[in-house]
């Protein structure tokens, strides 16, 4: 039994994931969401099925600061991990460093003044371009926001400009897919390749990189299942 175990970013939810699992659980995956809570929901963390079969995929799936928040166990353990529009370090080297910091600074205000709700709704609509969010996860991104956790939302948000000097640890043949939107307007492309360098200094695989046109720091209207399963086969072609 292969099984997925997924990690949403910051500001988000589970339901991130509603349109990614259908095609995953049509073809016989496991899949389980952890939930951060940002929305007043109940936190969730997920736990590994245990299964004797040594030849099950194990897979990570985290966007963005989910990388971050992810549980160290479930990596330790997973035969795979997904890392969609992650970093390491969210600030990156270049000139644009402080201006991204002020920012964040600016974001973090809004959330300190308890005005969080339009800061976000700006943030994630920004996250998507240059698509529209679906219908679905559009209605139950408003029809949560009256609940928000701002004490949480403020601690993660300090995460980003916080700089790590190590990178978490993966299990010692672990395969990594790194998947980059192109047009990414959240996450910078030197924060995007100081981590793949990173990754490759690392890991004792080499990471494979997929790049994805016409989409930004969250992915829609893709067939997710048929990206991963692809890269998958061609890597057990090899």
């Amino acid at each position: 039994m292969n099984q997925v175990i997924t990690q949403h970013g910051w500001g988000l939810d589970q339901s991130f994931w509603d349109n990614y699992k259908v095609e995953f659980q049509k073809n016989g995956w496991y899949w389980q969401d952890n939930e951060r809570g940002y929305f007043s929901k109940n936190v969730n963390e997920s736990k590994w099925i245990k299964n004797i079969l040594n030849d099950q995929i194990k897979m990570v799936l985290c966007h963005s600061l989910g990388f971050h928040l992810i549980q160290e166990n479930l990596l330790d353990e997973a035969s795979h991990v997904v890392l969609i529009n992650s970093f390491n370090n969210f600030l990156p080297s270049s000139k644009k460093r402080n201006l991204i910091y002020r920012s964040l600074k600016r974001m973090e205000k809004k959330i300190i003044l308890f005005e969080a709700e339009n800061m976000l709704k700006e943030f994630i609509h920004r996250s998507f371009l240059p698509n529209n969010m679906t219908i679905n996860f559009q209605n139950m991104f408003y029809n949560n926001l009256g609940g928000l956790n701002n004490n949480l939302l403020l601690n993660d948000l300090k995460k980003l400009y916080t700089d790590k000097n190590y990178i978490k640890s993966f299990k010692k043949n672990c395969n990594v897919i790194v998947i980059n939107s192109k047009s990414d307007l959240i996450l910078d492309q030197d924060s995007r390749d100081n981590f793949i360098e990173l990754l490759n200094k690392t890991l004792t695989k080499k990471p494979t990189v997929i790049e994805l046109d016409n989409q930004g720091h969250c992915l829609t209207n893709l067939n997710f299942y048929q990206i991963i399963k692809r890269t998958l086969d061609n890597k057990y072609a090899k």
